[in-house]
């Protein structure tokens, strides 16, 4: 684990004393490329247990409506917000904390989505649970 090797490092400095180690440490850490990595890795591993979901997902929308990740992507902000509910993560404040956005950002992107669906609300949020994970057989 990275975080723990960077724990005991800083733990380390400061038994010794020498804080300005700490300063170059903490200057070196990348949370935007940390936070990407982490969003390449979990969108990989979504698509692996759920490798219909892109395509059973946009099957709720119109062709106008439906969200196709660019070539360079594996999901889009939308995608990984239901991606995120698929797994089981309803709360709207549990997926604002790990997308980093605010509750109220994350309530927008849900709603819009759900305005263009071509079933309603309740059937959307049950058929976005429906879409089936890879078969294990």
């Amino acid at each position: 684990m990275q975080l723990e090797k960077l724990k005991r490092t800083i733990d380390m400095k400061l038994t010794i004393k020498k804080y300005d180690d700490i300063q170059i440490i903490i200057d070196k850490i990348n949370i935007k490329k940390d936070r990407d990595k982490l969003f390449y890795t979990f969108d990989h591993v979504f698509i692996k247990i759920f490798p219909n979901f892109i395509t059973d997902f946009n099957a709720l929308f119109h062709k106008e409506d439906q969200i196709w990740p660019k070539e360079d992507e594996v999901l889009t902000t939308d995608l990984r917000i239901f991606a995120l509910i698929r797994m089981g993560i309803s709360d709207t404040e549990t997926i604002a904390k790990i997308l980093e956005y605010s509750e109220k950002t994350i309530y927008v992107y849900k709603m819009r989505m759900k305005a263009k669906a071509i079933v309603p609300g309740d059937q959307f949020d049950h058929d976005v649970m429906a879409i089936k994970a890879v078969d294990s057989k």
